[in-house]
């Protein structure tokens, strides 16, 4: 979603700020932040001195991250320990129980630069043309989770008395090492007892020894955009990226920019390589349905011979292309499955990309 847009007297854009916010056990502390978290943003940024400088920017980040998750987890421990009636402060302690990754993008008009702030496992990456015009995928964020080894000794050092607190890529059972709410992992055993005691709360978690586990700080990384190399950036929640590479993802914009973008024809396909020809709409029919005596978990997978280009945004083009493309018979049963089976099939999935070089107002989300 776009967060927000900061223009000068002119009505020139100085900075806009855009995120993806995914939560999980529910969906509290997710919708927190998409109404909260702008707010904290644009204050520290405006705060900042002018021009705003980078590192400026990153501690405005940071600051704002950390500031949203203590004030979160504040109201929700003052409602625990508070006397008010149970159906007043309940509504105040949903927020830190769930728990929400958040993925926000930074743009300075004027310098160029972009950034972005990532706590938990959502990614953004940045495509970019090389010396060959050839589209390069380049990652901005890394996945906070428990197979990030950077991520694993961090937590080591924090709790150099706790070897068992990570299994199986899972921190207490938790995937992601970042997270925003998530009191179960945050909250002492004493308040999460006083959850449990007066709002029916969940159990404790196995190993619980020295909370907090987790933090929402972001990672913050910078790269300078170069519109002339037709730079866009892909901000996407897992969902998307547990069907495609980010090199997948970045090839897939590339070829929707070929019949898309007029103004800066792309290369032509490296047919030595074996590019894929991305399907036209008159091809569908010839891929949706299943191939008799084939075992369909075969079929099922998605390849590079079932990419598409049927779409006028380039975010659902991404995520019709992760859930099937061509493969009709796939996408539909992805798409249409229900909970519970739904949760096993596919997570839920937000796109958002940003276009640079093109067309000036290119922004589209999924």
């Amino acid at each position: 979603m776009t967060l927000y847009a900061c223009n000068n007297l002119t009505n020139e854009l100085l900075w806009s700020v855009a995120g993806i916010f995914d939560g999980h056990a529910g969906s509290e502390t997710a919708f927190a932040l998409s109404t909260y978290l702008r707010g904290y943003i644009v204050n520290e940024l405006q705060l900042a001195t002018e021009p705003l400088a980078s590192t400026a920017a990153d501690q405005g980040l940071k600051k704002a991250f950390l500031d949203l998750d203590h004030d979160i987890m504040s109201v929700a421990t003052q409602a625990v320990q508070g006397t008010r009636f149970l159906n007043d402060a309940i509504s105040e302690v949903g927020a830190a129980y769930s728990g929400s990754c958040a993925l926000v993008s930074y743009f300075n008009e004027e310098t160029k630069e972009f950034k972005v702030a990532c706590t938990g496992d959502s990614r953004a990456v940045l495509g970019r043309r090389n010396d060959k015009g050839k589209w390069e995928a380049i990652p901005l964020s890394i996945d906070q989770t428990g197979n990030n080894e950077e991520e694993i000794q961090r937590l080591q050092k924090e709790h150099p008395d706790e070897p068992d607190m990570i299994k199986k890529g899972r921190l207490l059972g938790l995937a992601v090492t970042r997270a925003f709410g998530d009191g179960r992992w945050k909250w002492s055993r004493e308040v999460q007892e006083q959850a449990k005691e007066r709002f029916f709360g969940p159990d404790i978690r196995e190993g619980l020894k020295s909370p907090p586990y987790l933090t929402a700080e972001p990672v913050v990384t910078t790269i300078k955009i170069d519109p002339d190399r037709g730079d866009f950036v892909i901000m996407a929640s897992d969902g998307l990226w547990d069907h495609l590479s980010n090199e997948q993802a970045v090839d897939l914009v590339g070829r929707w920019l070929q019949t898309h973008d007029m103004t800066r024809p792309a290369p032509p396909p490296d047919l030595a390589k074996g590019t894929p020809e991305i399907l036209a709409p008159s091809d569908l029919s010839k891929k949706s349905k299943p191939v008799p005596g084939k075992k369909y978990t075969e079929q099922a997978k998605i390849t590079e011979k079932d990419y598409v280009n049927v779409d006028e945004n380039v975010a659902t083009h991404l995520v019709r292309n992760a859930f099937g493309g061509a493969n009709e018979d796939r996408l539909l049963g992805l798409v249409t499955a229900e909970p519970p089976l739904s949760r096993e099939l596919r997570d839920d999935t937000t796109v958002i990309v940003q276009l640079f070089g093109h067309d000036p107002d290119a922004f589209e989300e999924y």
